[in-house]
Formats: structure tokens, C-alpha cells, sequence
């Protein structure tokens, strides 16, 4: 009697098919043996803002990767991008800054960074052009017709931002360099295509230029191990339907990025007390002026599982971001801080006497270090407590998504301002076509 044939072990037969694929396929990555995980993370200055990125206390922009802050005029896109380079990890700072932008000298004075680890590199244009010195025409070109000596008889030539940074990345990677780079453009808006610079009608060109900007860098910063940190402008929207906001560049910026962040002012604060803001207020009328500002901070797309999270925290115009705002909010949300009845709060196994939200912050300041490191491994507790109770959530129409979420069906003022447009590049080649 013939002996049944043996079966083989499913992981024979994968190996053999990963054999078989593998030699045809050389340059494959075997996912098992690449760690892609962002084990550097760069501190806001602030530990709730921080969180709602990156579910770390301790850091908000991920190494390697693309990051963007948006926002209306006035809500601290540059201030949190300034506070960034105060983090002792970082090595090398790169700004690149528009031409006669000349900022630099008190972005890092506000920053407390030391300038000797900060470069600046000059840009207007994403795309390189040449100026022909006869008569100051302008002729967008391809970046490797840029020659060696950018001062000709004839033409002067002009590197685009995305030329530099290119190279940049290259000469990182290429030089097996492995430190903490970060790459700063402040702002993204003020970057104009070659044929607005001449003074023609841009035509939507500058969001091509955009697009094709984040097409080319992507991977690159992941290579080079680089974190490109820019800030995007919001503006008034033309389209009959949709938002009344959008952001410049249109989808390019979100969509690339691993982590897009949207700022707004809001009024909403658990930091400040009634006498405080009343105090604030009586300020503003002075000549000093009022310098506090609420902010609320929305993910808008994000690699980390913290999409659409959001926090109001402070911002000092004065010295930056208040580092321990918004935090009481969170962790009253994700429950840590717990009511124990009327004004009294605690943190059980963390802070077990009861205390008054007006004494949180002193509270945390006593041992902020050791406290904040238990309320981390809190919140880890609670993410995962949170996720294997939603695990089995089944709805049967979007009414009952409401309900467990708490959102609202209706459309408001805010809502539309943190919505994005998915034909917002037409309203820019309009606006573009009015300037």
C-alpha cells in the first residue's frame, strides 16, 4: 500500500515561495527584519500637544518624516516651530527662508537655540530659474542645468527650494550621517512658482510645484533620517461649496505628510482662571497688551492611529507655549484624572490624595518628571483599554455613530475650518488669477 503523501508545514511552503520570489526579486524588503517604527521623537514644548500627535508625553514630530502646521494668521504655527528647535536632541537645524525674509536672527533668540547649530538656506521658488542680466527676464529651468559657478556674463542662476533640500538629503544619506536633522520651512505659503515671481498670472502653477514638491520628498527624509517641519497657510476659499478655509498648496501638503496638524484661537480652556482671564482681559486695554492666547490644536491626518484628536493648550506670545496647558483636559478625558466628588479630582496610583484643578499644575511641578513618566504608562494602560473596548462597537446607521462618539450631525463655523477641500486647487488658481 502506497504511503499518503506528506503535506508541508505552511511556513515550508512559504519559504519556499519567498525563495522563489526573492531571486527575482533582489531589491524586496523583508519586513520582518526593517524596523520602521520612529523610536525619536521631537518635543512641542507643550506635553498635551505632544500627546494628541504621537501618544508620548515627550514628543510631538516624528524623526524622519514630514510634518505640517496650519492655520489662520495669528494662531502660532511659527511660534511652535520655533519652540521645536529648543530640544537638546536635535544636532543640526536647517531653515530655509524666503529671499529678504531676514527673521532668522529673531526666530532663534525667541528659540534660546544655540545659532551655531542652525544653517540658513535662502529660497522664493520651489522650481530653480535664471535671470538674464540684460533685461531681468525670469526662465524657470531643470535643476541639473544649475552650473557649477551660478554667476555667469550672461545669466544669474537661482536654486529652488526643492533643489537644495534635494541635495541636502542626498548629502546625508550618501554620507552615512546619523544625526538628529531637522529641516524648517516657515512658511510654506510664501513659496511662489517662477512665473508669479516674474510678475504673470501664476495659473495654478504653484500647486503643481507644490505637488510635486512632496512627490519628490517623501522617502527621501525617511532615507536621510531627516524631519521636515513646515508651516501652511489657510486662506479664504472662492469655491461655492465646501469649506471657507483651505490651505495653500491644496491636498499635496496633507496627504504627503505623516503628520498634519491644524490650529485654531478658541475660547475653550480648563488653564486659565476666571481671575486670571479677567486680569488678561483688563490688559488688553493697556499698552501692554494681552500676550495669552488660547489655541486649539486638531490632528487632521496623522500615521499613528491619533487622527482627528484635539486639544486647547496656551500659547504665551511672549515666551512661546505653556508646556503644562491642556494637560488636565486630557487626562480627564482618557480618565486618569478622576472626579471624586464635587471639586475634588485624583489620579488613582499616581496622585491617590484628592486635590482642586486650581492645584493640578503645582501639584505635577513638585516631581513633574517622575509624576509625568507614571501618567505616560497610564495613558498606554488606557489606549489599550479603550481599543479592546471598542473592538466589538457595530452601529446601524451613522445616528448611532453619533451617539458613541459624540459627534454632531450638523455643520458648524468650526467644522468648516478644520475640513479640507477636495477641489480647493481651483480656488487657489483663482486667487492667484485676482492677485
Amino acid at each position: 500500500m502506497a504511503k499518503a503523501k506528506k503535506e508541508k508545514a505552511p511556513q515550508d511552503a512559504f519559504s519556499e515561495i519567498d525563495k522563489i520570489i526573492s531571486s527575482e526579486f533582489d531589491d524586496m524588503i523583508d519586513m520582518s527584519k526593517q524596523d520602521t517604527s520612529v523610536n525619536t521623537w521631537y518635543d512641542s514644548g507643550v506635553y498635551a500637544f505632544n500627546y494628541i500627535c504621537s501618544k508620548n508625553l515627550f514628543g510631538a514630530y516624528p524623526k524622519g518624516r514630514i510634518v505640517g502646521l496650519d492655520g489662520l494668521s495669528g494662531t502660532g504655527k511659527s511660534l511652535l516651530a520655533a519652540t521645536l528647535m529648543r530640544d537638546k536632541k536635535i544636532d543640526y537645524i536647517v531653515i530655509i527662508e524666503s529671499e529678504g525674509g531676514g527673521h532668522s536672527a529673531e526666530l532663534l533668540k525667541f528659540a534660546g537655540v544655540d545659532p551655531k547649530k542652525v544653517r540658513v538656506l535662502k529660497a522664493n521658488t520651489l522650481n530653480s530659474y535664471k535671470i538674464k542680466k540684460k533685461d531681468g527676464t525670469l526662465e524657470e529651468i531643470a535643476d541639473k542645468e544649475i552650473p557649477k559657478n551660478k554667476d555667469t556674463d550672461t545669466y544669474r542662476y537661482v536654486e529652488g527650494a526643492g533643489s537644495l533640500i534635494r541635495r541636502f538629503a542626498h548629502s546625508i544619506e550618501f554620507n552615512k550621517i546619523e544625526k538628529n536633522i531637522v529641516i524648517i520651512m516657515d512658511s510654506l505659503g510664501n513659496m511662489q512658482s517662477v512665473r508669479g515671481l516674474s510678475g504673470s498670472y501664476d495659473m495654478g502653477k504653484r500647486g503643481q510645484d507644490l505637488t510635486n514638491f512632496f512627490k519628490n520628498f517623501d522617502n527621501e527624509f525617511e532615507k536621510a533620517g531627516l524631519t521636515f517641519v513646515f508651516t501652511n497657510k489657510l486662506y479664504q476659499s472662492m469655491a461655492l461649496n465646501g469649506p471657507s478655509h483651505v490651505q495653500t498648496g491644496g491636498e499635496s501638503p496633507i496627504y504627503n505628510s505623516s503628520l498634519y496638524v491644524r490650529l485654531s484661537t478658541t475660547v475653550d480652556t480648563d488653564d486659565v482662571s476666571d481671575k486670571d482671564m479677567k486680569d488678561e482681559k483688563a490688559q488688553r486695554s493697556t499698552a501692554l497688551g494681552s500676550s495669552i492666547k488660547t489655541i486649539k490644536a486638531k490632528v487632521i491626518k496623522s500615521r499613528f492611529g491619533t487622527e482627528m484628536r484635539n486639544i486647547p493648550f496656551l500659547l504665551d506670545f511672549s515666551v512661546g507655549p505653556v508646556r503644562l496647558s491642556g494637560l488636565f483636559r486630557l487626562l480627564k478625558d482618557f480618565g486618569v484624572v478622576v472626579n471624586t466628588g464635587g471639586a475634588w479630582y485624583s489620579m488613582p496610583g499616581i496622585i491617590d490624595d484628592k486635590f482642586y484643578k486650581k492645584d493640578f499644575v503645582s501639584l505635577i511641578l513638585k516631581d513633574e518628571k517622575n509624576i509625568l513618566e507614571k501618567i505616560q504608562k497610564r495613558l498606554e494602560e488606557r489606549e489599550e483599554e479603550i481599543k479592546n473596548a471598542r473592538v466589538n462597537l457595530q452601529a446601524n446607521d451613522l445616528e448611532e455613530v453619533n451617539e458613541e462618539t459624540g459627534e454632531r450631525e450638523e455643520t458648524t463655523e468650526e467644522d468648516e475650518l478644520f475640513a479640507f477641500n477636495a477641489d480647493d486647487m481651483k480656488s487657489e488658481m483663482i486667487k492667484d488669477v485676482e492677485e
